[in-house]
């Protein structure tokens, strides 16, 4: 390395130490300490502890301690500099997208990759996790109220966790995304890295730009997923988002779905004349709660829908029920949309909203009063109501809102390679590529129905992305089309619609035995039937028997196999081809697979006529499992709901 080289790292740190202490003096230098492992990780993987202010521009501040894990380049020594990442979002794993980039051996054989996780994480010292407001917020979808009135349970219980925070030592004031980027810089500064690599995903695009701006010598590469730029409007970016992300999902319905942001507003319509109710269990207390679900609520449950491109798949189909008026069909999307919502530490997440995106976003979206009309106030849209939540969250913890210099977007030189998914309900292609201009030397790739899944589960993009690694700024790719047709949009024309059976195979992943009482002992009764009968046979056929009545008496058994194969067969095959496919329903051969179970209930009778005692047993036991068979699957497959 030349001396002009050196010069310019040396100088580079000094500028970047300047940086952050002329944004907020220091309270205590930022230090590192070894630590085990979490279980799980890569054998190699190395682990320990930043310990920095909790806020920067409090000379008093406490110490917070933040894990960080380097996964070494699986080739020594490292030839590519390091990779340095963060979660996606508050909450969410720090190391998914590590041990992504890690694995591929383009990328994690020449790179050491490093994840930091974020202040006010469950990982750090100083977590800001409110589990009763997010109980709260969940228990909203069993309330008919207007969005806003609904969430005063959660601003209450928000007040009483940061209450208890503040009583622990802990400053509210320092959890920002600035305070976070000089958290990045401190990490690399004490690592002793002189340049590394950052990548950005979601959330941490706009901590790693701030990084790329105030870092500016020690960084000589910027990768962002799902880039959200630091002076948008992540509210608008959402309903934005939303809306694009229904119109290319029409598009490639070819015509079966053609405007699928109508169908949403007539289930939201639909939802909101008429709540509708059911049983929901909440995540986080485990307990079940009757729903009562408004057009809010609808337009929420179809948004977190959308971020699995394989759940988006069934979402067109959805929004076409619903919006006739079949309101039952949204049942089985229910639980998985209290899992996206609660997957994220709310509590923070609302926290560093407060300060650093509420104060800065638009409002609801509403329809302006006609010309002329008596009424001038414009009519309220459906909301998301996450975001309705901020907004009252934040108006009655009075956060201080952060510097609107830390939103002002800088140019940034080194290459940048930007990756957006064109069906990503949060983040549109827009907003990525408004960001466009404060990266000049840029490329931006466009995955096709990834949702928000991340270009790290796209074959495509993570081609995309170890060949741009290798040389920083070659010509890449701009779209990746391998989800389009990995994910398929369901058709009507496929699905016999039932809403209950997504529970049984809910069920099955689960491994909930309870639920599946009725055909696991209809599964065993039936392979015991057929060996016990197969043996008979082979014996009679050995002993040159007559064994006419015999065989008659083995068409239960047989087609009781026949039925569970075939079913199985059936629906593992919707589901290879569309993973979300029992979320609407079932494949319409299934319900006339009952034919099977009709023949097998009269299959019953030969048994009868066998006579003897166990013959009468036999055939009253089966009478009882095939009766209750074909009601749970009557009720479950074949009635439509």
């Amino acid at each position: 390395m030349g001396r002009r080289t050196i010069a310019q790292l040396v100088l580079g740190a000094a500028v970047a130490a300047f940086l952050i202490a002329g944004q907020a003096p220091t309270a205590n230098a930022a230090t590192i300490a070894e630590r085990s492992c979490e279980a799980g990780l890569p054998a190699a993987a190395r682990c320990g502890t930043l310990t920095v202010p909790e806020n920067r521009s409090n000379p008093s501040s406490r110490g917070i301690e933040l894990p960080y894990v380097v996964i070494p380049a699986s080739t020594q020594p490292a030839t590519g500099t390091p990779i340095i990442t963060m979660a996606g979002g508050p909450g969410q794993s720090s190391t998914a997208v590590a041990e992504a980039l890690a694995a591929d051996p383009r990328i994690g054989g020449a790179r050491d990759v490093v994840v930091l996780a974020q202040r006010g994480s469950l990982e750090s010292s100083a977590p800001l996790d409110c589990p009763n407001a997010t109980s709260a917020y969940v228990d909203t979808f069993t309330e008919e109220e207007s969005p806003a009135d609904e969430m005063a349970e959660v601003g209450l219980a928000m007040k009483e966790c940061l209450t208890a925070f503040a009583e622990d030592g802990g400053d509210v004031q320092g959890y920002t995304k600035s305070e976070t980027a000089n958290d990045v810089i401190e990490l690399r500064q004490t690592l002793q890295y002189p340049i590394w690599t950052l990548f950005g995903d979601s959330w941490s695009t706009k901590v790693m730009e701030l990084v790329a701006n105030r870092d500016s010598a020690g960084v000589d590469a910027v990768v962002l997923n799902a880039l959200t730029p630091v002076d948008r409007d992540l509210k608008g970016d959402a309903y934005l988002a939303l809306s694009d992300t229904l119109s290319r999902l029409s598009e490639r319905s070819g015509g079966e779905y053609p405007d699928l942001n109508a169908d949403l507003t007539a289930a939201a319509e639909v939802f909101s004349d008429d709540p509708v109710h059911g049983l929901m269990t909440n995540p986080v207390t485990g307990k079940q709660r009757y729903y009562s679900l408004t057009g809010s609520d609808v337009v929420t449950i179809v948004q977190q829908a959308l971020y699995d491109p394989a759940t988006a798949a069934a979402v067109p189909y959805l929004l076409s029920r619903l919006a006739d008026g079949e309101t039952d069909a949204i049942n089985p999307f229910i639980p998985d949309a209290m899992s996206h919502l609660t997957r994220t530490s709310l509590g923070q997440y609302w926290v560093e909203s407060c300060r650093d995106e509420q104060p800065f976003w638009g409002a609801d979206p509403v329809i302006p009063a006609a010309e002329g009309a008596e009424d001038p106030d414009p009519t309220p849209l459906p909301v998301l109501t996450y975001f309705t939540a901020a907004d009252q969250i934040c108006g009655s913890l009075g956060l201080v809102p952060s510097p609107a210099e830390h939103r002002a977007a800088a140019p940034i030189p080194q290459p940048t390679l930007i990756f957006a998914s064109d069906t990503d309900p949060l983040i549109s292609v827009g907003a990525a590529q408004s960001g466009q201009v404060t990266f000049p030397s840029n490329q931006l790739v466009v995955t096709q129905s990834g949702g928000r899944a991340g270009m790290t589960a796209d074959v495509c993009a993570m081609d995309q992305l170890a060949t741009w690694l290798a040389a920083p700024g070659t010509a890449v790719e701009t779209t990746c089309t391998d989800e389009v047709a990995a994910f398929p949009i369901l058709s009507a024309d496929s699905v016999h619609p039932t809403s209950r059976f997504a529970s049984v195979v809910a069920a099955v992943d689960q491994k909930d035995l309870f639920q599946l009482t009725i055909p696991l002992i209809f599964a065993v009764f039936a392979g015991l039937w057929l060996v016990g009968w197969l043996i008979a046979v082979l014996v009679q056929v050995l002993r040159h028997e007559p064994f006419g009545l015999l065989i008659a008496s083995g068409i239960a058994p047989v087609t009781g196999a026949v039925f569970l194969i075939s079913l199985w067969i059936t629906v593992s095959s919707a589901m290879i081809a569309t993973p979300a496919f029992t979320l609407a329903g079932v494949p319409t051969i299934v319900p006339w697979l009952g034919i099977l179970l009709g023949v097998g209930f009269l299959g019953v009778i030969p048994v009868w006529r066998l006579g003897g005692r166990g013959s009468a047993a036999l055939a009253a036991g089966a009478t009882l499992v095939w009766l209750a068979m074909i009601v749970w699957f009557v009720w479950v497959a074949v009635l439509p709901s």
